[in-house]
């Protein structure tokens, strides 16, 4: 009898760690963010996090986006208009968006089962 119990201990002790490696985290890693840039690092990426900045017409941002696994999409948006941009299943890419109108946008980095680094920032005049 107690080398049936200490047997269903090991595979109940098993399954729960097996259960505990699924990789659904909602989110692990580190996040910053300020008047002049958002930067993203994340192991785990299974959600959304936004971010906004004040931008004037004429001003650029550059996005660095490093895709480690998983999918990633960014959207830069001021208010209710169309995106500047929208990528989504982004690939690792470095590159600028111009701002062509004042006003306050907002950056969304979402991921599923995603690993990677994401970094926009205002470009210096």
């Amino acid at each position: 009898m107690k080398r049936v119990i200490c047997c269903l201990t090991v595979v109940m002790l098993m399954a729960t760690v097996l259960v505990g490696c699924d990789g659904g985290a909602t989110f692990s890693g580190s996040k910053t963010g300020d008047a002049d840039h958002f930067d993203i690092e994340f192991e785990a990426l299974n959600t959304s996090f936004s971010h906004d900045l004040e931008l004037n017409e004429g001003e650029s941002l550059e996005v660095t986006a490093t895709k480690e696994a998983g999918k990633i999409s960014l959207r830069i948006q001021c208010g209710e208009s169309e995106p500047v941009y929208q990528g989504d299943n982004m690939e690792s890419a470095n590159f600028k968006v111009n701002i062509n109108e004042s006003g306050t946008y907002t950056i969304n980095v979402s991921g599923q089962k995603a690993k990677g680094h994401v970094i926009v920032e205002r470009v210096s005049q």
